[in-house]
């Protein structure tokens, strides 16, 4: 029987976990989700294969855990660019700004891979909770730059992150200050146009 490294054998356990986790998101990451085996994390973490199933059933599950621990992060920090005081077209420029930066993050090539998760009703219905949690701010910011309507509130949402998606695919490899400045401009005419 293997020595365990820590005080229980559920601490253990959840340590073994966390690094089965962290070493699968390192090689989903390097190599591309499609690309790594059950067995490529066994062999990163040091674990027979058979033993990895302990902590998760097949590598969906560990991106879906990745998933539902980044997204509350990535809406809190949207949450915070914007709300608060100041020009609504600037804060919803900042968190435009901010979206096209975490495209540039390694992590986010992690997002491609979600649609080999959605093969689940709940998992579809989280996802689209999650959506519209994080459409929420962005919807807020809009009512404060005046456009008064729900409809016509998500319409303009829909808009701003269309444009936010095309400048992401514009500069798939790195920041375009033209690119930027495009899209900054083309948000504030949707966001302001009557």
């Amino acid at each position: 029987m293997p020595r365990i490294q820590a005080d229980s054998v559920a601490e253990h356990v959840a340590q073994q976990r966390a690094a089965v986790f962290d070493a699968a998101v390192t090689l989903f990451v390097e190599e591309g989700y499609g690309e790594v085996s059950m067995g490529d994390i066994a062999a990163r973490v040091g674990l027979a294969r058979n033993s990895l199933y302990r902590y998760f059933p097949d590598k969906a599950h560990i991106l879906l855990e990745w998933f539902r621990d980044e997204l509350p992060r990535q809406a809190e920090r949207s949450a915070a660019l914007l709300e608060g005081a100041g020009d609504p077209v600037e804060r919803i420029g900042r968190w435009a700004i901010d979206q096209l930066d975490y495209a540039h993050h390694p992590e986010h090539a992690l997002m491609a891979s979600l649609p080999d998760l959605l093969a689940g009703a709940d998992t579809r219905a989280e996802l689209a909770e999650v959506h519209r949690t994080m459409a929420g701010p962005l919807e807020a910011a809009l009512a404060d730059a005046g456009i008064d309507y729900p409809d016509e509130r998500r319409v303009v949402a829909e808009l701003v992150g269309g444009l936010v998606l095309a400048a992401g695919r514009c500069e798939p490899t790195s920041p375009d200050p033209v690119v930027r400045a495009r899209t900054l401009a083309a948000i504030a005419a949707v966001v302001t146009s009557r």
